[in-house]
C-alpha cells in the first residue's frame, strides 16, 4: 500500500509484511522495501542506498528475496569483505523529481554510496502525483485475498477493462523543459549525496523493450550529465540486449521478473570494482 507523502507526493506505507500472490513483501520503518536499520550505522559496516521507482521497488509479483536489491545484500559482503546494509527506497510511478525530494525530506541515512536507479523513461517524466500510481500499489488494503484477485484480475478481464499503469513506464515527448527539470534535480542530488560525504552513482536500467533505439536518447542525455560531472553511470544496457523480453521480464513487459532481477545484480557485482 502507499500513503500520501507531503515531500515526495506518496510513499510506500511504512511497517508492512505482506503475502500477495505467493510473493513476500516487507517494508521497514522508513518506507523501504528493505530490512529494519538503525538510524546510524557502525563503523566497520559499507552502507548502500539505493532510490528509484517501480523497477527498484520490484513490484508485489517478485518475492523480496528476489528482487536485486535483496540479492546484493547477500553476495556483496563477499565481494567487499565487510558487512553490508542495503536500503531500497523506492515507489511505482517514481520521477526523478520524487526521487530527490526522498532525499531532502529524509537525508541518506548514512550511507556510504547512493544508486539513483533510473529508466529511459525517467528522463522525459515529470514529478508523479499519488493519483498517477498503477494499480499494483493500492492506496487502502484488499479486504481479502480473493476480493483482490477478481478486483485486479478476474473483473478486468470479464469486462475488457485496461487495468492502470504506473506513471513513467513509457518515454514521453523529450521536452526541454522537463528534461532540465530532471537534469537539475540530479544536481541536487549530487550535491547532497557528496555533501554528506558520500558517493553517488546512477544506475541505468533501460525497459528491454526500448533497446537499442528508443532508449538511446535518454541513454546519451544521462551519460553526457554524469560525464560532465565524473560521476560513475552503471548503464546495464549491453547487459540487457541478451535476453529476449519474455525472458527478463514480467507479463507487462516492463517490470523485471526474478531472473531479470539477478542479472542486474550479477552485472552491478561485475561493475563494482569501478568503485
Amino acid at each position: 500500500m502507499i500513503e500520501s507523502d507531503p515531500a515526495c507526493e506518496y510513499i510506500i506505507k511504512p511497517d508492512q509484511d505482506v503475502e500477495r500472490f505467493f510473493s513476500h513483501t516487507y517494508i521497514n520503518h522508513y518506507g523501504m522495501r528493505s530490512e529494519q536499520v538503525p538510524a546510524t550505522r557502525s563503523a566497520e559496516t559499507l552502507r548502500i542506498l539505493f532510490v528509484g521507482d517501480s523497477i527498484t521497488y520490484g513490484t508485489s509479483r517478485v518475492d523480496q528475496r528476489s528482487i536485486f536489491t535483496e540479492l546484493l545484500h547477500q553476495d556483496l559482503p563477499k565481494l567487499v569483505h565487510r558487512p553490508v546494509e542495503v536500503l531500497n527506497a523506492s515507489a511505482g510511478g517514481w520521477a526523478p523529481d520524487n526521487e530527490v525530494s526522498f532525499l531532502r525530506s529524509r537525508g541518506i541515512f548514512h550511507s556510504d554510496i547512493v544508486f539513483l536507479v533510473l529508466n529511459d523513461g525517467d528522463v522525459t517524466q515529470p514529478r508523479s502525483t499519488i493519483s498517477q500510481v498503477g494499480d499494483d500499489l493500492p492506496q487502502t488494503r484488499p479486504s481479502t485475498a480473493i476480493s483482490e484477485l477478481f478486483t485486479r484480475f478476474i473483473k478486468p478481464r470479464l469486462l475488457h477493462l485496461v487495468s492502470k499503469k504506473d506513471a513513467g513506464i513509457t518515454v514521453g515527448d523529450a521536452s526541454s523543459k522537463v528534461i532540465d527539470q530532471n537534469l537539475a534535480d540530479l544536481d541536487i542530488a549530487r550535491e547532497m549525496v557528496e555533501g554528506n560525504s558520500a558517493r553517488l552513482v546512477l544506475l541505468y536500467i533501460p525497459f528491454r523493450r526500448d533497446l537499442p533505439q528508443i532508449s538511446a536518447h535518454a541513454q546519451s542525455t544521462l551519460h553526457a550529465w554524469a560525464n560532465a560531472r565524473h560521476i560513475t553511470i552503471f548503464d546495464l544496457s549491453a547487459a540487457e540486449l541478451p535476453y529476449p523480453a519474455e525472458q527478463i521480464d514480467l507479463q507487462d513487459g516492463v517490470h523485471f521478473n526474478a531472473k531479470g532481477h539477478e542479472m542486474i545484480a550479477r552485472e552491478i557485482e561485475k561493475l563494482w570494482p569501478q568503485l
